[in-house]
């Protein structure tokens, strides 16, 4: 598994464009590999802070670096498989997530059920702490800050423009179950994961 940051500059125009929207990310990045999202496992994270874009991304390969465009460069890149071999039952660890809560709505009678955000905010921690138990992982303290709408815009016949809400959530944890934790950082959590979300970062 591989930890890697892309960085990307803010005056190249698909850069910018990119940013407002996030199926046009979603291949970008995922045009950085020789397989599709799901084959390369890739999460990923952008972050935006003082005029600078950076995207954090898990992946089980390399990045293809003959592929990197114009306004797109590998910061750096590293074999993360024997830390993730080292996370152990009892370890404590600050975490940093951005994920839409949600949960399931029947639609009429013999439909598929839908998801729907989480509006309430308790339900919202009440829906984490669900996440965080299937996923071999405890909650210690969390805070809870609301991101700006992601917005997705996929072809006429695909169903147009889509938006997606989403929080972030920083604090501490404690693992409860190695491989369930390992699995929930190559896996990612929640919905979203094309567009950026569910990918988890640690910090000691």
């Amino acid at each position: 598994m591989y930890l890697s940051r892309i960085d990307m500059d803010l005056s190249d125009s698909y850069v910018r464009s990119s940013l407002k929207d996030a199926q046009k990310m979603h291949r970008l990045l995922t045009g950085l590999f020789q397989k599709s999202r799901q084959e390369a496992s890739l999460l990923y994270r952008v972050k935006v802070s003082a005029g600078k874009v950076m995207v954090y991304q898990y992946s089980n390969t390399p990045v293809l670096r003959e592929r990197l465009r114009d306004g797109v460069h590998l910061f750096g890149e590293r074999d993360i498989t024997g830390w993730l071999e080292s996370m152990q039952e009892g370890q404590s660890w600050g975490f940093d997530i951005v994920t839409m809560p949600f949960k399931k709505e029947k639609q009429g009678e013999g439909t598929n059920s839908r998801r729907r955000f989480i509006k309430d905010q308790e339900e919202r921690l009440e829906w984490l702490s669900r996440k965080a138990s299937q996923n071999g992982f405890s909650i210690l303290d969390v805070e809870e800050n609301e991101g700006e709408k992601l917005n997705i815009y996929h072809s006429s016949e695909k169903g147009g423009k889509m938006t997606m809400d989403h929080y972030r959530y920083s604090g501490r944890l404690v693992i409860t179950d190695a491989q369930a934790f390992r699995n929930g950082i190559i896996q990612g959590i929640g919905p979203g994961k094309a567009y950026g979300l569910g990918m988890m970062l640690l910090v000691r």
